[in-house]
Order: structure tokens, then C-alpha cells, then sequence
């Protein structure tokens, strides 16, 4: 059996709950450490779930917001870095066919890029590229307008992999405006390409 430390009322357990008879609390702690609820005021703990509930939704809503801008950014940023990419190996291309018209006064003869690999590597160059940067297959072409092959032509179809025209001799010179557009160079210089002033 338990008693009130201050009242001696018989208890169940003595604790710093207070006594039933007295009020104070029934381990004989001071008077007034135990504060007694104010009938009618409700707990804090409804105001704090509602704070970390309002707290999370604005972390949700920052985060939204910067992968708004971020995401778009970031896709921009990779599809022009492909298309950099194209136009390097399209540029290093154009060297090598070049050099080999150098030395053999004619531009290489080649139905299809692995021909054309086949021809310049690895005397003209070690390695050639015959996808561009979205993984399309890369075109080459070699005409003649006063002779035997004297005149030639690479080229990417783009982001879209779909070509504008049926050969690469249709191109006329133009910048482009889209990741879509084809991408074309022919003696030493881009027909058609982004940014055409910066060659």
C-alpha cells in the first residue's frame, strides 16, 4: 500500500502525479513543481504536425521549382555538347579527306563510312567516327564538278536522324537553329551547322 507523502490518503502508486485529496504531489515533492492543465487549452502537438506538414510541402514546392529549371537546362546542355561533338568529328573528318586528296589529287571514292574508314585509316588518320553524337549513322560523299571526284561532302542528320535532303550536294549555306537540323561540311568549312560564323 502507497500513502500521500503530505495527506497520507491511501494510493495505488506515489508519484509526482498529485493526490486526488490534496493536490500535491504523493512522492512529497515540493508544492508547485506539478503544473496542473488549464481545463479548455488544447496540446501543441496538433500546431506542430501542422508546422512540419506546411514545412515539408514548401521543401517539396522549392525542390519542384529548381528541377523546373534545372532539368531543362541540364537536357540543353547535353544535346549541344552531342552536337559539339558531331561537329568535331566531322571537322577531323574533313582533314583527313583532305590530306588523302593531297596525296592521291582526288577525294576518297566510298559508298558508305565504313568504306571510307577503311580508306583513311590509319594512314590519314587512327581512328574516324562514323556516328555522330546521338548515335545516327554519319553520311559521306564525293562527286565531280570539273574532274574526278574533286568535290565531297559530310554530314549528320541531327538530333532527329531524319535528312533534310536526298544527298549531301542539295545543302546551301545557312546557320541552324534546332538540335534537329542537319549538320554538313565540305572543303575545310561547315556548309551548314549552328553558329555557322564560328568555324
Amino acid at each position: 500500500m502507497a500513502f500521500c507523502a503530505y495527506c497520507g490518503n491511501q494510493l495505488a502508486e506515489v508519484s509526482y502525479a498529485p493526490c486526488p485529496r490534496c493536490g500535491n504531489p504523493s512522492n512529497g515533492a515540493p508544492p508547485g513543481s506539478i503544473q496542473r492543465p488549464v481545463p479548455g487549452k488544447s496540446s501543441n502537438t496538433a500546431m506542430i504536425v501542422v508546422i512540419i506538414v506546411v514545412v515539408a510541402f514548401l521543401g517539396i514546392a522549392i525542390l519542384g521549382i529548381i528541377a523546373a529549371i534545372a532539368i531543362p537546362n541540364f537536357m540543353t546542355a547535353k544535346e549541344r555538347a552531342m552536337q559539339r561533338r558531331t561537329m568535331s568529328d566531322l571537322r577531323w573528318m574533313g582533314t583527313a579527306i583532305e590530306a588523302y586528296a593531297t596525296d592521291n589529287n582526288r577525294y576518297p571514292k566510298a559508298a558508305t563510312m565504313e568504306e571510307l574508314q577503311t580508306v583513311l585509316t590509319p594512314t590519314y588518320t587512327k581512328t574516324l567516327a562514323i556516328r555522330d553524337g546521338w548515335n545516327h549513322d554519319l553520311r559521306y560523299e564525293a562527286w565531280s564538278r570539273q574532274g574526278q571526284y574533286d568535290s565531297y561532302a559530310v554530314g549528320s542528320a541531327g538530333k532527329d536522324g531524319i535528312w533534310e535532303h536526298e544527298t549531301l550536294q542539295e545543302y546551301t549555306p545557312g546557320s541552324t537553329t534546332h538540335f534537329d537540323c542537319d549538320i554538313v561540311y565540305s572543303a575545310g568549312s561547315f556548309i551548314q551547322a549552328p553558329e555557322l560564323r564560328q568555324r
